[in-house]
């Protein structure tokens, strides 16, 4: 029988994706072994905890807390011992919880996704990797013992409330690094100088980070200057009080531009300094982190542009990127992948589920917070290998196709409960296919999600 070379190209495809697809599950298998042989690092009390032999070991709670979905605890305890007569009742589960410090899922989703990183050879855009920073709200459980996520909403009640910062890998579809603060005490450009330094030690691959008019100042751009990072940093507009509200540009028929800017930050108030303010910018020394009794000035360049998005709509632009590796084209075209992270915390709230918590506690929400954060990027790592079958001669595309995320994170989960080989896992995500419709394009809806109360799931139950 004559077999075609695109048969045995998808043939050897799939076959490359099923062994991919086992590694990254070995890789996880691997860091959660590589836990529990440290476990006495992320317990309460190291010379108790978890030494007397228990159902619900301490590498069991980790498992059972990567597979937690939206039912209540009960039933996602049975869920996960295929209802055995021997599952563990939720208060022997609650108890072993409250032994395990968030840290430990935290450090787990920091060695799996090190190891992700360097995994495969990386999608990049002309050899740089993409890093969208971005942040979003997490509605918690209310608590009001809590004080430092709690929001008082008026005269109503009060809400509780996580911020998690991110940097995510756009072509990669992972996220590389997160940040999970309580909203309160929230900054999310702090957030991003702290995975900004943390950077070099976590990724040998030269990378671009892209973020949105929320994380621009000069303190910001200070850190990534020094750093040598390159980056794009979108900016209020020139009708703002933003940096760039003080210059005037050289607009083009299409109300776009390509220019650079150039500026000496400083933190005194001399005559000449005021008398010059086309070359010195005034920054106050408290907001600014390169200031010091030996050095009060600091050179700031940066190429300006600005990019029609939509008719009649403009993004301005900060980046240190060069005009000889990306033209303004190149440039406009890079800012535009940056709605990637968006989707991410869509599919990580609503397909990942970090938005139903079994636990009222801080302890309990980041324990669940970060073994989402691990789940997801286990999720994207293998759907974003699968390769898409070719359109057959009898059934033609009228648009191209991407994996349903939703449905290859359910595959996903379901191959951590079972042994390897069990699930045809690449050969059924593939089967699963939604299309790709350019320039569609919503409304975006603002009104906040609340989190899932825990009477709703005991009423599903």
């Amino acid at each position: 029988m004559c077999v075609s070379h695109t048969e045995h190209y998808e043939e050897v495809n799939t076959m490359n994706d099923k062994i991919y697809a086992e590694k990254v599950k070995r890789a996880l298998q691997d860091c959660i072994a590589k836990l529990e042989a440290t476990k006495w690092m992320f317990v309460r009390d190291p010379e108790r905890d978890f030494t007397r032999n228990r159902v619900i070991t301490f590498e069991e709670f980790i498992k059972i807390c990567l597979q937690m979905e939206g039912s209540n605890l009960q039933n996602e305890l049975l869920s996960y011992y295929e209802f055995v007569e021997t599952t563990p009742t939720k208060s022997a589960f609650c108890q072993q919880r409250m032994k395990v410090l968030p840290e430990a899922l935290e450090f787990l989703f920091r060695l799996f996704t090190e190891i992700l990183i360097g995994l495969d050879t990386p999608k990049t855009f002309k050899g740089y990797r993409l890093l969208a920073c971005d942040g979003s709200d997490i509605n918690i459980p209310y608590n009001l013992d809590d004080p430092e996520s709690y929001h008082q909403n008026g005269n109503k009640k009060g809400y509780n409330q996580l911020h998690l910062n991110a940097f995510f890998d756009i072509l990669n579809g992972i996220y590389i690094d997160c940040v999970l603060d309580s909203d309160r005490k929230s900054h999310e450009r702090a957030a991003f100088n702290t995975m900004l330094d943390r950077l070099p030690q976590m990724m040998s691959t030269p990378a671009i980070i892209i973020a949105d008019r929320g994380y621009e100042s000069y303190n910001l751009f200070g850190h990534l200057i020094r750093s040598g990072q390159k980056f794009m940093i979108r900016l209020k507009d020139d009708e703002s009080n933003g940096i760039i509200s003080t210059w005037d540009f050289p607009y083009d028929e299409n109300h776009e531009f390509d220019c650079d800017i150039e500026t000496i930050l400083t933190c005194k108030q001399t005559n000449e300094i005021k008398e010059n303010r086309s070359t010195y910018t005034f920054v106050s020394k408290n907001k600014f982190d390169f200031f010091d009794a030996d050095n009060s000035f600091f050179e700031l360049k940066l190429r300006i542009l600005c990019i029609q998005v939509a008719p009649g709509i403009y993004d301005f632009l900060a980046t240190n990127l060069g005009r000889d590796e990306f033209p303004f084209p190149s440039a406009k075209e890079l800012y535009h992948f940056r709605w990637g992270v968006e989707t991410s915390f869509r599919d990580l709230k609503y397909t990942i589920d970090i938005l139903h918590f079994h636990g009222k506690k801080r302890l309990c929400v980041e324990q669940e917070a970060w073994a989402k954060l691990t789940v997801f990027n286990f999720c994207q790592a293998i759907a974003s290998h699968i390769t898409i079958p070719n359109e057959s001669k009898n059934h033609k595309r009228k648009h191209s196709h991407k994996i349903n995320f939703a449905t290859a994170a359910c595959i996903c989960k379901a191959v951590l409960r079972h042994h390897d080989g069990e699930i045809d896992i690449c050969k059924l995500i593939g089967r699963f296919l939604i299309p790709i419709r350019p320039g569609r394009s919503a409304p975006r809806k603002m009104k906040p999600q609340s989190v899932k109360s825990f009477l709703y799931r005991g009423a599903r139950a």
